[in-house]
């Protein structure tokens, strides 16, 4: 893992030295090709599961039932900002 925090660190100086051609809509040599692979991957389907994993009947179940509890309550029109903001609370 070194190694990543290594590369991250080359990509950054070779981002802030490449400044004025960054402006220019140039990226360096090697910028985003991970990103590039990794996406390729996920839209090939190549390292995608062979069988699909099948859900439990029980969690099928309480999936399906609370999925139609969720028709029970009216959206609103809108929502209040505050109506957001816990009270000091973990969330929960």
């Amino acid at each position: 893992m070194r190694t990543t925090g290594i590369r991250g660190l080359a990509l950054l100086v070779a981002l802030l030295l490449a400044g004025p051609a960054l402006a220019a809509g140039e990226l360096p040599a090697g910028v985003g090709d991970d990103t590039r692979a990794w996406l390729e991957l996920q839209a090939s389907g190549n390292a995608a599961q062979a069988a699909p994993r099948p859900m439990p009947g029980e969690v099928a179940d309480k999936v399906y039932q609370r999925y139609l509890d969720s028709f029970e309550n009216r959206v609103p029109d809108s929502f209040d900002r505050e109506s957001f903001v816990s009270s000091g609370g973990s969330g929960s």
